[in-house]
């Protein structure tokens, strides 16, 4: 069975001159892809590194990203992508918990990781991804286990901090026959990249299914630039890419967007948060392409996929089951609900689902059950398979596809000495689809400004996470059991407008 450690070996076995990966000026082809990964593959080998280690990556885009990614894979060690956005105490609280023996970082993240790593009592080895040492090319002589873990990806949990999610590699490789398969994707296309590559979406959604297939994968810089994207677009005959929906509304809202010729574009993949339905509407006015949302987790993988031919009558919904993927909508009890009843969706965990939480058996067993993970997504099923998500169990908020916990915000805000109580949630936001709202209540004969607790949270925690309004109460609204009821604060906000999944 494969691996992602087979990849650059198959492709540069099938078409060894295509060029694999660009970005900017420069390219690899097939054999350059797989001649760097084995070079740094050899290189961690030769410092030590073993199956099962964790190597991290704290950089932004470049073409030496996925030959670090790839390279640890042929190592049988385990690649944790870190956010760039991290600050400090984000950044030293993954180490801590992934332990990595070598991290790799990009030069202007520099002095942020050295403050990082200033808190561990046992920092990894260093090295900068932006000089990679030239060594021995052979395919190292590594047995890789396809189940397992391949990657180490943190998402935002509940408890304040991120979780580490583990994946094996045959639940990648899984996930990419799907896209491949239900996404249309195949190797004639140019595979735009505009995510950055330590997101799920822009390493594991995109490039490895085009690795996968022997397409041409196209890196973008740090940022969306919609000009720098447009320009991408024309003059590489981009003809598939996976745009979140903050960035479909940018490049219809561009002054300049008519000024670019973008009829390659032939297949647009969109996910990861809410879609206004005249976002969507606009947005196939002005691309002349087919449309595929795809739903899914980090621990789930992409399992669920509206292919171009449902969207005329059932653009609202979430899509179907994708090919080797099973989904249910179940009770509280772990019932099945009846056709268009409405319960938690759960995803069966193989083939395409996480091995478990790192180091965290309690969540793990919270969140798999049976064999099945429990999404904490409410949603109905129609009588042809098509699933519609209503809502969430918990109060996560998503703004330009990234996820947002409440809690770590109100622990932010409650370290402000003015503080007596704070409950954070989201509303409606035009270009992100939900921004973060924080309901603040002060202690007695003090005094704090909105602003003033906007520039303490961007202190603490990542700036796309931090408050866009911040509302001052008397009193925050409390059930019978003392917890806050967040709906009586968020609903004034939502009244009237249209909240699409």
């Amino acid at each position: 069975m494969l691996t992602l450690a087979d990849i650059p070996r198959l492709g540069r076995r099938r078409c060894p001159e295509k060029i694999a990966i660009s970005m900017g000026s420069e390219s690899l082809t097939y054999a350059d892809f797989d001649q760097r990964v084995n070079q740094v593959a050899n290189k961690l080998i030769g410092m030590g590194v073993h199956p099962g280690d964790r190597v991290a990556l704290f950089a932004n885009n470049s073409l030496d990203y996925p030959v670090v990614v790839y390279a640890i894979a042929k190592c049988a060690a385990i690649a944790v992508p870190i956010n760039f956005r991290f600050q400090i105490g984000e950044l030293a609280f993954v180490l801590k918990d992934a332990t990595p023996v070598v991290l790799f970082v990009g030069v202007d993240l520099a002095d942020l990781a050295d403050s990082a790593l200033s808190e561990l009592d046992s920092p990894p080895q260093i090295i900068a991804i932006d000089s990679l040492a030239q060594g021995d090319g052979t395919q190292p002589d590594v047995a890789v286990d396809p189940d397992a873990a391949a990657m180490l990806m943190f998402t935002s949990g509940t408890t304040g901090f991120p979780k580490g999610v583990l994946f094996s590699h045959k639940a990648y490789l899984a996930v990419g026959h799907c896209l491949i398969i239900d996404g249309d994707l195949n190797r004639h296309d140019n595979v735009m990249i505009p995510l950055p590559l330590f997101h799920n979406g822009g390493l594991n959604a995109l490039l490895l299914p085009s690795l996968m297939v022997g397409a041409t994968a196209v890196v973008t810089e740090r940022g969306f630039d919609p000009d720098e994207i447009l320009k991408t677009i024309e003059t590489r005959a981009i003809s598939l890419t996976l745009l979140v929906p903050t960035m479909l509304a940018m490049l219809i809202n561009h002054e300049g967007s008519n000024r670019y010729n973008v009829l390659s574009l032939r297949k647009i993949w969109y996910g990861s948060s809410p879609i206004r339905s005249t976002v969507l509407t606009a947005s196939m006015d002005f691309f002349d392409a087919d449309f595929y949302q795809l739903y899914g987790q980090t621990e789930t993988g992409v399992n669920s996929i509206l292919r171009p031919e449902d969207h005329a009558e059932r653009s609202q919904c979430t899509g179907r089951d994708m090919i080797s993927a099973e989904l249910r909508i179940v009770d509280e009890d772990g019932r099945d609900i009846p056709v268009n009843g409405i319960g938690e969706i759960i995803s069966a965990q193989h083939p395409l689902g996480m091995i478990g939480y790192f180091g965290n058996p309690e969540a793990t067993i919270e969140t798999i059950r049976d064999g099945w993970i429990h999404t904490g997504d409410l949603a109905r099923v129609d009588g042809d398979g098509f699933f519609t998500v209503v809502g969430r169990m918990e109060d996560m908020i998503i703004s330009g596809a990234e996820n947002i916990y409440p809690k770590e915000i109100e622990d932010a805000i409650l370290t402000l000495p003015a503080v007596r109580d704070v409950a954070v949630f989201g509303i409606p936001d035009d270009v992100y689809g939900e921004a973060v709202c924080a309901a603040v209540v002060l202690k007695p004969d003090t005094e704090a400004t909105d602003q003033e607790i906007i520039t303490h949270c961007e202190k603490h925690i990542a700036r796309y996470k931090r408050p866009r309004l911040v509302e001052f109460h008397q009193e925050l609204p409390k059930n019978a059991a003392g917890k806050i009821t967040k709906n009586i604060l968020r609903s004034p906000h939502w009244s009237g407008r249209e909240k699409v999944i």
